[in-house]
């Protein structure tokens, strides 16, 4: 069905969303009742007028008559998302070629108010934010709150052996030591909140993650020992990888410290390096108790621990430091069956911010870390 231009005009001017043609100067020949309405003006005003004169303030660099002759001479669209118009608006541009039947190629100019769905975004996102900060503050407090009524509890304990007589210094001495202990804890969840929240910029150089993982590996020794726990390595990476040494060993410590705290004594640990394309991947594998899909699925979130006495930062801080070099991480694990957290570097560090990807599958194909 072909429409004469009078039936087109009529069309454009029932539209909701503002419309304009365009010649393939940039020159406004009809703009309808919406653009009007969004312009505050009237069709004699706007006709014949420069479209970067109609369209001022959006768009900042923009040729608008260059790119209503691309349009008109070379087909092209130009479109432009959520432009602020007006007092507190917010506009999506269109500009795109049209043929009138066989009059000469123009340039259609579409502007849609979007203003309601900007602010609906806008009040989702401070809700999500509220709920999130207080879902934190509620996690940090806890945190807190419990080493404190312990603290509290063994000092009172402490001020009552001390008005008795004799004195049973041992006792009292167990006491102090149980102060200290949760003084320590406290620190402990202090330091790495801020860790998490704000960390230091990085100190990148290249270096070998077999070495980082070595390292990690030595720092745990005594525990490792102290559980009678097998550790394997099968580190056969072989290019550099350009990183903050410290920060990765923090994280693969984090890691490797969750594994040892999961396991049984005589368990066992298998850490696997390995290079592909852009990557490399580092796997530590376990073969404790495992998780199930749901518990996995949050086991990079801030505060969500399965252990008696966690503190929920270890895993969320190795991710993020993943995060931070432009790779990620994921897990794999199955109830009874261990757990593999895998690190996907990138060699070149985090030049392109982090990647988007899994943080929990049902297993860890080789090709998890390609891209």
């Amino acid at each position: 069905m072909r429409l004469e231009a009078r039936h087109l005009v009529d069309l454009w001017d029932a539209l909701p969303c503002g419309v304009a043609l365009l010649d393939r100067k940039g020159f406004v020949l009809f703009a309808n009742r919406a653009l009007r309405g969004l312009l505050a003006t009237t069709d004699r005003e706007v006709k014949g007028t420069e479209v970067a004169g109609l369209l001022q303030g959006l768009g900042d660099g923009i040729d608008w008559g260059r790119a209503a002759e691309n349009a008109c001479e070379r087909g092209r669209t130009l479109r432009l998302a959520r432009q602020a118009a007006g007092e507190g608006g917010h506009v999506d541009v269109t500009l795109a070629p049209a043929k009138l039947g066989e009059g000469p190629c123009a340039a259609l100019l579409m502007v849609e108010d979007v203003s309601e769905t900007v602010a609906g975004e806008a009040r989702l996102l401070l809700h999500a934010r509220t709920k999130a900060i207080a879902n934190l503050g509620d996690s940090v407090a806890h945190e807190i709150r419990n080493p404190l009524n312990s603290i509290h509890m063994n000092v009172q304990l402490l001020r009552e052996g001390l008005a008795r007589q004799p004195l049973d210094l041992a006792s009292l001495d167990a006491r102090a030591a149980s102060v200290q202990s949760e003084i320590k804890r406290l620190d402990r969840v202090v330091r790495d909140f801020v860790q998490f929240s704000r960390p230091p910029a990085l100190a990148l150089e290249e270096g070998s993650i077999n070495h980082v993982v070595r390292a990690a590996l030595d720092l745990l020794d005594g525990q490792l020992r102290a559980k009678r726990l097998r550790v394997e390595t099968q580190l056969e990476s072989a290019r550099p990888v350009r990183m903050d040494r410290d920060r990765i060993q923090r994280a693969v410590y984090n890691v490797l410290l969750n594994a040892v705290q999961a396991l049984p004594e005589g368990g066992s640990i298998v850490c696997r390096s390995r290079d592909e394309e852009r990557h490399c991947i580092l796997e530590i594998s376990d073969d404790g108790p495992g998780l199930d899909l749901g518990r996995s699925a949050h086991i990079f979130d801030l505060f969500y621990t399965t252990k008696p006495g966690g503190t929920g930062l270890g895993l969320p801080i190795a991710n993020r430091i993943a995060e931070e070099h432009g790779g990620r991480m994921a897990v794999a694990s199955e109830p009874g069956r261990g757990a593999t957290f895998a690190f996907f570097l990138p060699f070149e560090g985090p030049a392109g911010g982090p990647e988007a990807g899994p943080t929990a599958v049902r297993r860890l194909p080789d090709a998890q870390g390609e891209a």
